[in-house]
């Protein structure tokens, strides 16, 4: 990782602040001369990279940090039709999430069903499993909410 000066050039700058353990922070810090300037580069990296998912963006992320969390681990394991299997979603949520197990997890996708960003539908053929449609929308289709990014 590089490090070095600060990397702001724009006129405006914002604030990022976020929690992690403190072993991690600290090794972190023995990799790189200038923590700030490293994470402002990587965010630019980031921002610039093409989509691999073909330019579906989420739903706008719920205001829970933990729902937020499960959405976003859901968006990441669905299929191109939308889909994640009930016991997959569950072991990925009992995964991401802090301090939940798979009751937990079915509590996250029934509280994400109740806001309408998970459709729950049970008795599946042939073992009878859950499916979980994660609902996208696309950054491209404006009468979706999202609206194309100029990169």
């Amino acid at each position: 990782m590089t490090g070095g000066s600060q990397l702001h050039e724009e006129t405006g700058s914002d604030k990022i602040t976020f929690r992690l353990p403190t072993h991690l922070k600290e090794q972190y810090k023995e990799q790189v001369d200038n923590m700030s300037a490293d994470l402002e580069e990587y965010v630019r990296r980031k921002v610039s990279e093409p989509t691999e998912d073909g330019g579906v963006e989420p739903y706008a992320d719920p205001d829970d940090r933990d729902l937020a969390v499960a959405y976003r681990t859901l968006c990441k394991k669905r299929t191109k039709g939308g889909i994640v299997r009930g016991e997959t979603a569950k072991r990925a949520l009992a995964q991401a999430v802090d301090n939940i197990d798979q009751q937990g997890a079915q509590r996250l996708l029934n509280r994400l069903a109740k806001r309408g960003y998970v459709h729950l539908q049970n008795g599946i053929p042939p073992s009878d499993y859950m499916a979980v449609h994660v609902r996208p929308f696309s950054r491209h289709d404006p009468a979706q909410g999202g609206a194309k990014a100029d990169v």
